[in-house]
């Protein structure tokens, strides 16, 4: 839309960013109007895209939790007996080596043990051992991690402290990480739409038209919406694309944005009315 403002024609732009999630997949009139008459980089419409799709996702991650916490959980925590760390030292009632096994067949997940018989994780196939001195448990396949409990003067640990921090987590778990994921998830995508934008002068240099940086800034973000959107909604349903699918469509898109902003009138139109506020 042109409008003449003071004797000069002023191109105003015919879309907001609610248009964008949908006609980003699409519109070439969207790429136009993002490219040649929206102002800024479009990072306030980012943050708010991906707060939106995290929504779902954490929803889901709630639920996910809580259902293994309310289903799958108590199966393990009923085998944990009453630990006692008492200056640095763990005991327990029950005759040792004391194995916590997997409900559904017969795979040892942790090993109590604080007679010296068993002194390390490469003494049981494990994941967890309890000594009398310290915790070990596995990180990857050939890493393994120690705490020493010389540090703990007293402390109790049976199922019921268990079953409480793990109602904590149920209630707590999502809020406390959607700040995260969100900060990260924004942050590496303006990283990717700072490179998209950087190959998008190239893309220009092909179609020989000369776009700003912010411009091209402003069609990456149009160009990774479709998606963030897509993966969002795959990744509920349980599937993963890889990433080099969506890196090839996003600067598919992003040609696209270009490519349709170099065969429009209306950069013309643009350049002219640049041309009278010269003169």
């Amino acid at each position: 839309m042109i409008s003449q403002v003071g004797g000069m024609r002023k191109i105003m732009r015919k879309f907001s960013i609610i248009h964008v999630p949908f006609m980003s997949f699409f519109s070439k009139d969207l790429y136009i109007d993002v490219g040649l008459n929206w102002k800024g980089v479009c990072f306030v419409y980012l943050l708010l895209l991906l707060a939106l799709c995290w929504i779902p996702t954490m929803i889901k991650t709630h639920m996910g939790v809580s259902c293994f916490i309310d289903n799958k959980a108590p199966a393990f925590v009923e085998q944990v007996p009453e630990i006692t760390i008492i200056d640095g030292e763990a005991s327990i009632k029950e005759p040792q080596p004391y194995y916590i096994t997997a409900p559904e067949g017969n795979d040892v997940l942790a090993i109590i043990d604080t007679t010296g018989k068993i002194g390390s994780l490469e003494d049981a196939n494990t994941m967890c051992l309890l000594t009398k001195s310290n915790f070990i448990w596995r990180e990857g396949e050939f890493e393994t991690r120690a705490f020493d409990l010389s540090e703990v003067e007293h402390f109790v640990l049976d199922s019921e402290r268990i079953t409480g921090w793990l109602e904590t987590i149920k209630k707590f778990f999502v809020i406390a990480i959607s700040p995260f994921a969100l900060l990260g998830s924004y942050v590496y995508r303006i990283v990717q739409a700072l490179i998209y934008a950087a190959i998008g002068l190239l893309f220009a240099s092909l179609c020989k038209i000369t776009l700003s940086y912010s411009a091209l800034l402003r069609l990456a973000i149009t160009a990774v919406t479709p998606c963030i959107i897509v993966s969002t909604v795959l990744g509920l349903g349980g599937i993963y694309l890889p990433m080099f699918f969506y890196l090839l469509a996003a600067l598919g898109y992003l040609f696209f944005g270009v490519k349709v902003i170099s065969q429009s009138p209306t950069i013309w139109e643009e350049s002219e009315v640049s041309e009278e506020m010269e003169v």
